[in-house]
């Protein structure tokens, strides 16, 4: 069968982040020195390959690209300095991308002027619709009831449930074209372990494999499996080294997501509670995990102390900021409403903090934030797989 070569791939891929992938001759180091590298998923090498053949389909659809958590072992090592890591790093945005039909995703990847007008955009959009509702600053000391008077609560859970509906209808457009190409993608072992016969749905091993994804998800024990003593995170504690970092904002997030959701579900939200109260007491352990995870994200990107943040992208400084400013504007109101204290200023920190929330759910499926559902849906087809095939036991 012919191949014919597409190098319009590797151009539009430089737009997706900075490495040299031409300078690659497949020597294959970067794959023998990852250790979640296989047998069978034979990262990066495989997926610099496809890249240089211009096989995009191949390439956005590679379980593989989610595997790798980017500990930076392979670009330390290239003798040629191609920076296979952060290859793997633009392919994940161009798959993002990819998965994505409106194109805004692209956009926000390869356009950072134009990423930053949209978000200031959108959010003086969403604050001149708040303000255009509000009866006004309340007089006297702030209280969780005077912020739901200045911006009324309904109003907020209204336009809640919009972000919410347009945050479904994206993430399950983008879910099903993901799941489309990695149903679709070929397998490495296929020619050996192919079985064409029909038969019922594997339910032993989806229900297994969900069980080792959650644990994944949870206890990050393949990020803690990179060769970190090797390399970048050689002589750093526990509480700086990369995995736990990326665990604090990941669990931070979805515990105040969580929080959030057994509030309006159980409490009256003029209600005063305790620091103590179950549901307050989560979201302020959560909010304590997102503020450490991404302050030191970002002062490792001010500090670039070593490759894994060096090359850090544009859209990675919107994320981490969005993630900053929304934690720490919480933390500002929960402080406050337990304080004799007043002034016009407590409810510009409520609004922006409400507006640029808002914002970070709008931009859910557009930026990097959308590893939390590419990243387990791509673990879970890839011990699907093995275990229905023979590779692993059920």
């Amino acid at each position: 069968m012919s191949l014919r070569v597409d190098p319009s791939l590797l151009k539009d891929l430089d737009k997706f982040g900075a490495f040299d992938i031409k300078a690659c001759f497949n020597c294959g180091n970067c794959s023998a020195v990852c250790t979640l590298s296989e047998e069978n998923t034979a990262f990066p090498r495989r997926m610099i390959r496809y890249a240089q053949l211009g096989l995009k389909d191949h390439l956005i659809s590679s379980k593989e690209l989610w595997l790798c958590y980017y500990c930076g072992a392979c670009s330390d090592t290239c003798p040629r300095q191609a920076e296979p890591g952060e290859f793997m790093a633009s392919a994940r945005r161009l798959a993002i991308a990819g998965f994505e039909p409106t194109g805004l995703a692209r956009l926000l990847y390869v356009s950072p002027w134009s990423v930053t007008i949209g978000l200031v955009l959108l959010a003086v959009i969403l604050t001149m619709f708040m303000l255009a509702f509000s009866p006004g600053v309340p007089a006297g000391l702030v209280s969780t009831a005077k912020m739901l008077d200045f911006i009324p609560y309904e109003l907020i859970h209204w336009t809640g449930i919009g972000v919410l509906a347009f945050l479904g209808l994206a993430s399950v457009i983008t879910v099903i074209n993901m799941i489309w190409s990695l149903a679709n993608a070929p397998e490495p072992w296929e020619k050996e372990q192919s079985d064409p016969r029909p038969g019922v749905f594997p339910l032993k091993a989806a229900v297994k494999s969900a069980k080792n994804t959650l644990s994944e998800i949870l206890f990050q024990s393949r990020y803690q499996d990179c060769n970190e003593d090797e390399y970048a995170d050689k002589a750093k504690p526990w509480f700086l080294k990369h995995w736990f970092i990326h665990w604090s904002i990941m669990i931070g997030f979805f515990g105040l997501g969580a929080a959030t959701g057994l509030d309006y579900m159980f409490k009256d939200p003029d209600l005063h509670v305790s620091l103590w109260y179950p549901m307050r007491l989560l979201g302020t352990v959560s909010g304590g995990l997102l503020m450490y995870g991404s302050t030191a994200a970002i002062v490792g990107r001010l500090r670039q102390p070593d490759k894994y943040y060096t090359r850090s992208h544009y859209s990675d400084w919107v994320f981490l900021g969005l993630l900053w400013v929304v934690g720490l504007t919480g933390f500002i109101l929960e402080i406050v409403i337990y304080l004799p204290v007043n002034g016009v200023w407590v409810y510009v920190v409520f609004l922006a903090h409400v507006v640029l929330a808002m914002e970070l759910l709008v931009l859910f499926v557009f930026t990097k934030f959308a590893h939390a559902v590419y990243r387990p849906l791509a673990l879970w087809f890839y011990d699907f797989n093995r275990i229905r095939k023979g590779i692993d036991k059920v």
